[in-house]
């Protein structure tokens, strides 16, 4: 069963991305596995309709994603909502943030991420990466500068009540990075300013807001 979701996702991103940058998103994978020294590529399903299936985001549209917002932001904390085995906490350390959580409901995914670090710090030697279970609702949100990143774990109305809780927490500078953005709907005008959108020839890759305080 899983050959023909990986086959599914694999002429998904051919459609729409094209040949050429569907193939450079394959090559990235086997590369950084072995940079970072982890293992966070394969799929795990969900039969929940709240909370979704993990994937590991590409790699290269993580580089450029976060490369975009690090020169403003990588002072910031750096939490990724939903973080499965944890890929886009390694990418974001790498690129210069300091201080780094990634959480996840699903405890095997989560002793994924666990063990993950453990062999990323014989490369690096040093971290400041943490990863916690405990579910995105009942997250402890701080009050302090922050990049959340999302890619896209949870249904619309779970979404909705995260950001509410995020909100109720804070009057610092906040940042989105919501990937494969399904309801960014939810990220409204009133509340949100869009900062930029991602996208690689026909796909929505990510869309970036900042919480108006």
């Amino acid at each position: 069963m899983k050959v023909f979701i990986y086959i599914y996702y694999f002429f998904r991103s051919v459609i729409l991305r094209g040949f050429t940058n569907t193939i450079e998103l394959i090559r990235a994978e086997s590369i950084n596995e072995k940079k970072y020294g982890i293992t966070t590529s394969s799929i795990k399903k969900s039969n929940s309709t709240e909370f979704f299936h993990y994937q590991g985001a590409g790699y290269l549209i993580l580089f450029r994603v976060l490369e975009q917002i690090a020169a403003q932001t990588k002072q910031f904390e750096f939490v990724d909502i939903g973080c499965g085995k944890g890929r886009p906490v390694f990418v974001a350390e790498s690129i210069g943030y300091k201080t780094l959580t990634g959480i996840d409901l699903d405890g095997e995914l989560i002793s994924v991420a666990k063990e993950n670090l453990k062999n990323y710090l014989l490369k690096t030697q040093d971290s400041k990466i943490q990863f916690l279970q405990v579910n995105a609702l009942e997250y402890s949100y701080k009050n302090m500068p922050t990049v959340y990143f999302l890619f896209n774990p949870f249904n619309e109305e779970v979404l909705e009540k995260v950001l509410r809780k995020i909100i109720s927490s804070t009057n610092s500078e906040t940042w989105f990075v919501y990937m494969n953005p399904k309801y960014s709907q939810v990220f409204t005008p009133d509340k949100f300013d869009l900062i930029n959108e991602v996208k690689t020839k026909r796909y929505l890759e990510a869309k970036i807001f900042r919480l108006k305080i």
